[in-house]
């Protein structure tokens, strides 16, 4: 499972969000004289939430090099980012084949790698790689290329018939409202980083840095204790898990790349890394962090502005539906022969935690 992207060469994949004291940072979010506060996430255990409702199994007849990035449509189909043989596999909601698309079908000068892909509401797929942005009908087949997308943005979601590609790697970093027919309608800037070195190189859950649902856009910010929405209200909320330990410095200024590797590490170790946001079901947004060797969830009820928070060592690569999705283990077949990775299916319990939290 990708948990982040560091832009250090021959570093492992690792995960850090810049975040400092959450009421610091939401009063440098907004605009001056918004209102705003912080809630205080009540801790549950994992057991409480979710409770086990399924194991998907892949048919094996078409092997799945790597689980890089999963999606799913409205009618349950899988939508699999396959990086090591650089596909994007559809499978049905019970596990068969349905087809398989591969970049080249659009470009096939394009053999950078993959990152992430997505159903759109009408069945056809926009997928993203590490040199273009492409488009493919409900069938398989190419559309288009993406080309007034510029590449490496691997973020987007769709919200009322327009894609949202988050592009963090500008100064200061861009939201590109963008339409199949119309091309970029619409940039919202964002703010600019309090930690610009740790932004440039945070990179986060590779696609989950920005989540959009019918209330509106939220996405993952390299300083915020919450994901952040794209148009705030009248009033500000943050929610702030019990585990939360904000940054408090930047990574060191140095050309030595071994020297910042170390600088790094030490700087997991010492807050914890808000790492991809996803859309639970159309009330409950999930951030997902990584303190230093833990995997934990802070799930927001967005119309009650509650939420609580939990910790698990299961490793899960989506949320949707309800239902979150966690890497089981390779699927041994009636033949001796290892098949797929498998997908455990753990189902949502609705909370309510208002005596947990506080309203500062």
């Amino acid at each position: 499972m990708n948990n982040a992207l560091i832009a250090i060469p021959g570093h492992s994949r690792l995960g850090m969000l810049s975040v400092f004291l959450a009421i610091a940072c939401v009063s440098a979010c907004q605009p001056a004289g918004r209102s705003f506060r912080v809630v205080e996430s009540e801790y549950r255990e994992f057991g409480d939430l979710f409770s086990r409702a399924d194991t998907v199994r892949f048919d094996a007849s078409v092997l799945i090099g790597s689980m890089d990035f999963v999606d799913i449509s409205d009618q349950g189909e899988f939508l699999i980012t396959d990086n090591q043989s650089k596909a994007f596999h559809v499978f049905t909601a019970s596990g068969s084949h349905v087809r398989t698309i591969t970049v080249s079908q659009c470009n096939p000068e394009d053999g950078g790698s993959l990152a992430s892909a997505r159903f759109l509401e009408d069945g056809s797929v926009v997928a993203t790689t590490a040199y273009g942005v492409y488009a493919f009908n409900a069938d398989g087949s190419c559309r288009r290329r993406l080309l007034e997308l510029t590449p490496n943005r691997p973020s987007f979601c769709e919200w009322r018939g327009l894609l949202y590609f988050l592009n963090a790697s500008l100064r200061p970093p861009k939201i590109h409202a963008y339409s199949m027919e119309s091309g970029i309608i619409e940039d919202y800037d964002l703010r600019e980083p309090e930690f610009p070195i740790m932004a440039a190189v945070s990179r986060g859950r590779q696609g989950r840095s920005i989540a959009c649902f019918e209330r509106g856009i939220f996405y993952r910010y390299a300083e915020s204790v919450d994901a952040e929405p794209l148009w705030p209200g009248s009033e500000l909320v943050t929610h702030r898990p019990t585990f939360f330990r904000p940054l408090r410095r930047d990574l060191a200024s140095t050309d030595d790349m071994g020297a910042r590797v170390d600088d790094l590490v030490e700087l997991l170790r010492e807050s914890t890394n808000l790492n991809g946001i996803f859309k639970l079901d159309e009330t409950h947004r999930l951030v997902a962090y990584k303190p230093w060797r833990e995997n934990a969830l802070n799930i927001v009820n967005m119309e009650t502005q509650t939420s609580v928070s939990t910790k698990t060592d299961l490793s899960f690569i989506l949320a949707q539906h309800g239902l979150v999705y966690m890497l089981g283990d390779y699927e041994v077949l009636p033949s001796g022969d290892v098949g797929n990775q498998m997908l455990e299916v753990w189902r949502f319990r609705s909370f309510e935690a208002s005596h947990g939290d506080v309203a500062r």
